[in-house]
Parts: C-alpha cells; sequence; structure tokens
C-alpha cells in the first residue's frame, strides 16, 4: 500500500540551533543589537534588570523600522525563513550594509533566556522609522521551556495580541526573562568591542536613501559605573586621547587632551579668533597600536581598523544637522601637510613645543596622524554667525568664519600633535630605564643612571677581552685596537651629553625661578599702586597727622624695595650662557628660609604655618648649582601652599631634613588636600598638575581671583623638573604614607 509521508520537526531543535549558531550570551546580545541596526535604528537600549521579586530580565528596546503582524507571523515565526534578502543587501530606509547572521535572531533571544516577550509596531510595509500613522501593534509571548524535546514545535502555541494605532512610533522591544547565568568580564568586554563598531556610525548619506544620522546603543546595568554606559562614548574615550576645545568669550581656543601617559592637561591660545563664537570641538584620537590604547576592552586593533576605514574623520555639525562633505575629505589639510612632511608648528605652538623636554620643535608635527585617524566633530552653534550653506547644500562658502573655523581646530589638533611626540620621548625614557633594569639584573649590580654607559662599556669591554683570549696574537691586538677606539668615542660622546643635560637642567630652574619672579613683581606693583592712590588722596587734604600716614607708606615702599632686591640678587647667578658654572656646597637651611620670604605675601595673606623648625643649621647640600636647589624649594613650597588652601581646613606645613649614609633627606609635610596613594607616581608625569581632579577645582573656590597671579594654574612641569634635578644628582623622590595629623608626605633623597 502505498502512503505519504511527511517531515515533522521535534522541539529540541530550537535548543540545538540555540546552542550551536549562537554559543555564548555575548554573542546572542550582540546579534539583537545588529538587528536593530538592520532595522534602521538610530537608538538602542539595552537594560539589565530584576523584578520585584528578584529575578534578572534583559530588555533590548530599539527605534527602528519594526514589524508588522505579517512580518512576525511569516518570517519571525518561520524556522529558517529570513527577510533580509534585500536589495543589495542593504537596509530599506537608510540603505546601511546588513551585519546581523541571516535569521539567527530569535535564537539569539532563545540563548539568553527561558521567557521572550516581543513587543513590535511597524506600519503595514515595514520600512518606515519614527512617528507613523496607522501603526500595528504586536505582542507575542514565547515560552522556551515549553518547547520540550518530544513536542512538535509546531503544536505549540505562543500567545499573541495584535492592536491598531492611529499614531505610534516604530520600533522593537524584547523582554528575555529567567536569563542564563555565563556573564564574565572578558565576555562583556567582547561584546562593547562588536558594539564599538556600530557606534562609530556617526551618520552619512548613501545614494538613493535618506540621510542616516548614526547610531547609539546605551546599556544600563547596575554593576555599571554610573549606571549607563553610552557605547559611543566608551569608545572615544578609549582611543589615545581624548580632545575637546571651545571658543571663549575673548575668542581664544581652550583646548582640554584627556591622554594615554600624559593625563589631563590645557592649553588657552594666545592667538584669537575674532569671527567665531559658540564653537565646540570634541575628537578621540585613534592609534592603531594596542599599546597607545586607554581601554583595550573597548576597542581592538583589529576592529580600529575597520572602524576608521570607514567612519575615521572630523564630521562638522551646525545648529544639530550634519554638514557634508566635511569629514569625508581632508578638509583641515592634515593629510595634505602630512604628504608634504610639514615638521614646524607657528607661532605660540612652536614656543610651547620648544619648552617641552626632548622635542625637535621644528620636527614636531612629523608624527601626526592620518585625518581618519580623529573620530568627532566641531559644532557651530545657533550664536554663531557668518556661516552660509552653499546652493547645493554641500558645505559653506568661503568666508572669514569658516577659514578661522579651520585654525580652530588645526590649533587644537596640532598642540596633541606636539604632546602625542612628547609622549613617545617619556615612552622611550621608560624603556631605556627598562634596559637598565635588565642590566643590572644581568650583572647583578645597582647604579645610578648617569652611570649607565660607563657600566656598560665595562661590560662589553669584559667580555670581548674574555673571547679575544682564544685569537691568535694579531687579530687580538687588531679586536683591543677597535674596541679601545670604539669605547672611548662613546664616552667621549656621552660626556658631551652629560654637560649639554646640565645645561639643559639649569635653563629648566631659571625659568621657574624667572616665573616666580615676575609673579612677584606684578604683586608688588599692584601694591605700588595702591600706595600712590593713598598718596594723591593725602594729597587734597594734608594735616599734621597725616605725617604718620606718609611714613608708613614709605616704609612699605623701603619694604617693598627690599624684597625687589633680595629678588633680584636671587637671579644674578642665573644666566643661560653659563654653562660652565660650578656645583658646590649650600646650606640648606638658609634657603628654606629666602624661599619662604618670596612667599611670604601668600602665606601671610592665607594665616599659613609654615614650619622649619625640623631643619638643623649645619645641613648642607653638597655638589649641587644654588639654581636647582631654589627651583627644588620653590616648587615643593608653592604645591604645599596651594595644597593648604585649597583644603580649606587647618594650614600648615612643615619642612624637616636630616642626613644619613652621606645623604641628605628633605621632608615637607601638609594639611592640604591631600593625595590619593594610587597618584603619587602620576603627578610626576610631566603635564600632568592634578590627577584627581580636586586641587585646582577647590583652590578657585578659596582663592582671592587676584592671587591667582602668584600661586599659578599649574603648568604640571614643576614636579617633574624637580625629579629630574633630584635623579640627576643620584637621588629619589617619593611621596609617602603620612601621619595621622597630615594629609601629605613628600620625600626628596639627594646624594
Amino acid at each position: 500500500m502505498q502512503k505519504t509521508l511527511q517531515f515533522t520537526v521535534d522541539s529540541a531543535l530550537l535548543k540545538e540551533l540555540g546552542e550551536k549558531l549562537v554559543e555564548t550570551v555575548h554573542l546572542a546580545l550582540s546579534e539583537l543589537v545588529k538587528n536593530a541596526y538592520d532595522a534602521d535604528a538610530t537608538e538602542v537600549e539595552v537594560i539589565f534588570d530584576a523584578d520585584k521579586e528578584g529575578k534578572d530580565f534583559i530588555k533590548i528596546i530599539d527605534n527602528g523600522t519594526g514589524m508588522n503582524f505579517n512580518a512576525v507571523s511569516d518570517y519571525w515565526m518561520r524556522i529558517a525563513t529570513t527577510n533580509k534578502d534585500k536589495p543589495n543587501n542593504v537596509s530599506s530606509y537608510f540603505g546601511r550594509p546588513l551585519t546581523g547572521a541571516k535569521g539567527i535572531g530569535r535564537f539569539s533571544c532563545r540563548r539568553l533566556g527561558s521567557k521572550l516577550t516581543l513587543i513590535t509596531n511597524g506600519t503595514e510595509k515595514g520600512d518606515c522609522t519614527g512617528k507613523q500613522r496607522n501603526i500595528q501593534r504586536t505582542e507575542v509571548v514565547f515560552p522556551w521551556e515549553d518547547f520540550e524535546a518530544g513536542t512538535d514545535v509546531t503544536e505549540i502555541k505562543c500567545k499573541g495580541n495584535q492592536t491598531n494605532l492611529n499614531e505610534g512610533y516604530t520600533g522593537t522591544t524584547l523582554i528575555i526573562e529567567n536569563i542564563a547565568e555565563e556573564w564574565n568580564t572578558r565576555g562583556l568586554n567582547w561584546l562593547k568591542r562588536q558594539l564599538a563598531v556600530l557606534v562609530a556610525n556617526r551618520g552619512t548619506k548613501r545614494k538613493g536613501f535618506d540621510e542616516d544620522p548614526g547610531f547609539l546603543v546605551m546599556l544600563s546595568a547596575s554593576n555599571f559605573e554610573g549606571g549607563i554606559r553610552d557605547i559611543r562614548e566608551d569608545f572615544i574615550n578609549a582611543g589615545w586621547g581624548t580632545l575637546t576645545a571651545y571658543i571663549n568669550k575673548k575668542h581664544q581656543a581652550v583646548c582640554e587632551l584627556n591622554a594615554h601617559l600624559l593625563g589631563r592637561h590645557t592649553i588657552t591660545s594666545d592667538i584669537t579668533f575674532s569671527k567665531l563664537n559658540d564653537i565646540k570641538l570634541e575628537v578621540g584620537i585613534m592609534v592603531e597600536d594596542r599599546s597607545q590604547m586607554r581601554d583595550t576592552s573597548v576597542i581592538s586593533k583589529q576592529n580600529l581598523q575597520e572602524i576608521l576605514s570607514e567612519w575615521g574623520g572630523v564630521h562638522v555639525k551646525y545648529r544639530g544637522f550634519r554638514v557634508y562633505p566635511y569629514g569625508n575629505d581632508d578638509w583641515l589639510n592634515i593629510d595634505r601637510d602630512r604628504g608634504l612632511r610639514k615638521g614646524s608648528p607657528k607661532n605660540e605652538l612652536l614656543v610651547f613645543a620648544e619648552s617641552l623636554r626632548g622635542v625637535d620643535a621644528k620636527r614636531a608635527l612629523l608624527n601626526m596622524l592620518s585625518m581618519k585617524s580623529y573620530i568627532g566633530s566641531v559644532e557651530i552653534g545657533y550664536q554663531a554667525k557668518g556661516f552660509e550653506m552653499k546652493a547645493s547644500r554641500e558645505g559653506f562658502l568661503d568666508s572669514p568664519e569658516m577659514e578661522q573655523l579651520k585654525r580652530f581646530v588645526r590649533f587644537a589638533i596640532d598642540w596633541t600633535t606636539i604632546l602625542r611626540d612628547y609622549s613617545i620621548r617619556l615612552e622611550t625614557r621608560k624603556i631605556a630605564e627598562r634596559a637598565k633594569e635588565e642590566f643590572e639584573h644581568l650583572v647583578e649590580e645597582r647604579f645610578e643612571i648617569n652611570t649607565v654607559v660607563d657600566k656598560a662599556l665595562s661590560y662589553i669591554d669584559t667580555n670581548i677581552r674574555k673571547v679575544s683570549e682564544s685569537l691568535d696574537p694579531q687579530d687580538k691586538k687588531e679586536v683591543e685596537i677597535s674596541l679601545n677606539k670604539a669605547t672611548e668615542a662613546i664616552r667621549k660622546y656621552n660626556d658631551s651629553i652629560q654637560v649639554e643635560l646640565s645645561h639643559l637642567r639649569l635653563i629648566a630652574s631659571t625659568s621657574t625661578l624667572l616665573h616666580i619672579f615676575s609673579h612677584e613683581v606684578k604683586s608688588l606693583l599692584g601694591l605700588l599702586e595702591q600706595s600712590k592712590n593713598s598718596l594723591n588722596l593725602i594729597a587734597k587734604s594734608l594735616t599734621g597727622a597725616s605725617q604718620n600716614t606718609i611714613l608708613d607708606i614709605s616704609k612699605g615702599f623701603e619694604e617693598l624695595k627690599n624684597r625687589l632686591n633680595e629678588l633680584l640678587q636671587m637671579t644674578t647667578f642665573i644666566s643661560s650662557n653659563r654653562v660652565n658654572v660650578k656645583h658646590g656646597r649650600i646650606a640648606l637651611k638658609a634657603k628654606i628660609i629666602k624661599v619662604e620670604k618670596i612667599l611670604e605675601l601668600i602665606i601671610k595673606k592665607y594665616d599659613i604655618e609654615v614650619n622649619h623648625d625640623g631643619v638643623a643649621n649645619n645641613i648642607v647640600i653638597k655638589s649641587i648649582l644654588e639654581a636647582e636647589l631654589y627651583s627644588i624649594l620653590l616648587n615643593i613650597l608653592s604645591n604645599s601652599i596651594k595644597a593648604v588652601i585649597a583644603g580649606g581646613k587647618e594650614r600648615k606645613i612643615k619642612l624637616s631634613a636630616r642626613v644619613e649614609d652621606d645623604s641628605t633627606f628633605i621632608i615637607i609635610e601638609d594639611t592640604g588636600i591631600g593625595l590619593d596613594s594610587s597618584k603619587f607616581e602620576e603627578v610626576f608625569i610631566p603635564f600632568v598638575a592634578d590627577p584627581e581632579g580636586e586641587l585646582y577645582y577647590n583652590l578657585e573656590k578659596k582663592l582671592n581671583p587676584e592671587d591667582s597671579m602668584i600661586v599659578g594654574t599649574g603648568s604640571g612641569l614643576g614636579l617633574g623638573i624637580v625629579k629630574e634635578i633630584v635623579l640627576a644628582h643620584g637621588g629619589t623622590i617619593q611621596f609617602k604614607k603620612p601621619d595621622l595629623s597630615w594629609a601629605s608626605k613628600l620625600e626628596i633623597q639627594i646624594s
């Protein structure tokens, strides 16, 4: 008897497909976000939360095209069917290249948890986004646990509901309950890297489609910092550096960079951009080198290459809308200048580059990255004037405003390029220090940095001579002659470098002193102006009693004159041409007293108690330049003064010193704002003036405006200079955990 047979599908297939096609929960969630991207969503929110009973769930909400009832029935509910076979394999509304793996979205839901609620709003055609008329709302519950092995998948009913709305927003919400317990840090990092590729889409135009405004993903969970993570913001901040800039009320460029190795630092331009107003810039600076990424959990080298090629560039946004073609082209002439090998910055940026140790100022821009390595935008706000769109709506007409906009963005980027060049020099020095440590381990001996070359040459000399013992006399003699010539050349060259470094340290010390000097003179001039005004008032109505007033003013003039003379005497020994200046023995306490007197105005004004009783009169620093010692003392004391003012509590500073094993130890303690132990090393990195972001924030609130010139705003160079001087003298400098009565403790050891 002939019979007809047909296939049936066991429910076990769903579990099999869920585990084989979607191996991890992180991949599953990634596929669901990709589905939202392919559905032309501009925003997706992924929420990890728990219900009132403490049961965890995941909610994925997007504002894409959604699905109508037929799409849910014909595609979502039909296994092995996909609606992604679209013309040219692109999305219907924005023309995005489709990213999701075909047809595995529903199995991703099965992989994530045992129950799914699908809520989706779509139009009849299913190719529109945003607020629309005649919306079909479909809700379906999928109890995956009911799809047990041994049951036919077609026999299991999923409860659903269809509602027609006159008006509503398109989009899809997935609520996944009884979620799997296999989330881990490594998997989350993988997920973030996958999502970073999607959020790199900051908007574009594709021929024949509506303009794509970009794609945002927000992760919300109690275990994330702040509760919510903006994946695009995390991505921007994961690269080598993040640059922000704006035009202030004086039409100057105010730039801030937070970068790998360098930390956070700022600059305000001397030049002005008179035509610009309501302008701000934010870009992530991306380097295709894992060692130069601040957060490899968000981006990888492979993902970054993919992102930069498609999405790199500085966009222009005018009143919230992107202006084309800026960002797709080289509108800032970055790639042109790289091709021409233009290495020298101009004007104040050249001066800035010259101030950085190790940087060849006239070649400081040769390390500039390509235009594609900058991901971000410059935004032109509603208050900006002078920007007029071309008739084609492609770019702005040429104007002084547009020219200044280019100069402003290039100023900021060139500044960061100089600092990146400087950071490369810093890294080179760190590599040299590691090499020194490895060599010390090899020879089983510790030595000072300034003796590395001699030690290494001696080691080479010894080992080569051992090897040469096996040579015949003539060959041995030739080897020894060559070795002697080579080592002598290296030693002489190293000696010349050491002389130059000594000279540069003197110049660095000089600049610090002159900085303090200029501030002090300004404060003295302010007092003289006040005295002059007092004399003018007295001249109008002289009486016998005014004699005492005039005498007091005269006394004030005399005190100021003496202070000025002392300052001038301090700088008489400083000259950038005095290369042959000698190191000498200098009494420590006398210099501490003189430095305190320099800062006397601010010390008295803010009622700061400075105690140096712990410094004995007979303590002498051996073989040091006077300028170097002043530079050390001025920097550490002025830092403590700022700290105790910012602290706002008891204002005490204590200096002490001791001599041990032919070394002098200088200790300064204060009751200021304090420093977390995790930042003990970071504060010595140049340009890291305030790693915790607390010192200058609090100082600004407690400092009188007229005193800001005296204490300074913090260049981040002071402690770096001090460390260089101390290391050059075979010493050490380190922050230590203070005693309970003090907030901060810095110890300097000089041999």
